[in-house]
């Protein structure tokens, strides 16, 4: 039993690490080699289509409210791994028998993705706060995690010159960021592109 805890315990000192790590490559090389044209609808599938097994354990529902073919021009990885980070906490905060909404708008130049949870959301005075690194609320303190995923999604977001918005979902939690749509789209393929599969 010792042995168990103490790989449980190294195991998520590992997890810690790599994020932190991560983290701290988005921010400090702040570079956009890995930029290319994104679909990121079809990014959307993919991270949804990942996730929804973890959500039939508890019951939930992740339904697409609306989905529009979009193009950005962005890191395709870092955009997978940040929409999966806020569905994982979707998944993780909703009640047994849920409801997860994902989205993704077009307004005007502009497409902004986000994810919706039916859990206890965020007061707005701490909103800002749980995107600092480690900081968990009190009511989260039982759930599994190390508190950098909401600072990773930051971080991808301020790497793509946008940011974090978090709103009232009533009852829950919106998180969305929004990002403008490539002019490069004009000649984008509207099929999936023959894409590389990502994974988180």
């Amino acid at each position: 039993e010792d042995l168990e805890l103490a790989t449980r315990e190294a195991d998520g000192l590992l997890a810690t690490f790599n994020a932190l790590l991560r983290i701290a490559r988005i921010e400090t090389d702040a570079k956009t080699e890995g930029f290319d044209l994104v679909n990121l609808s079809a990014v959307l599938d993919d991270v949804v289509e990942l996730y929804e097994p973890l959500a039939e354990e508890k019951n939930q529902s992740i339904i697409i409210t609306e989905n529009k073919q979009s193009y950005v021009f962005g890191d395709q990885h870092l955009l997978f791994q940040a929409i999966a980070n806020l569905l994982d906490n979707a998944v993780k905060y909703t009640p047994v028998d849920g409801e997860i909404r994902a989205f993704l708008k077009l307004d005007n130049q502009n497409v902004t993705i986000g994810i919706s949870d039916s859990g206890p959301g965020i007061p707005e005075n701490l909103r800002d706060k749980v995107l600092q690194r480690f900081y968990r609320l009190d009511s989260s303190r039982n759930q599994v995690g190390n508190g950098l995923g909401l600072s990773m999604v930051a971080a991808v977001c301020k790497l793509h010159s946008t940011q974090l918005c978090l709103t009232d979902a009533h009852p829950g939690l919106t998180i969305s960021f929004t990002l403008p749509l490539s002019p490069m789209a004009l000649g984008a393929k509207t099929e999936t592109d023959n894409r590389t599969p990502v994974t988180p």
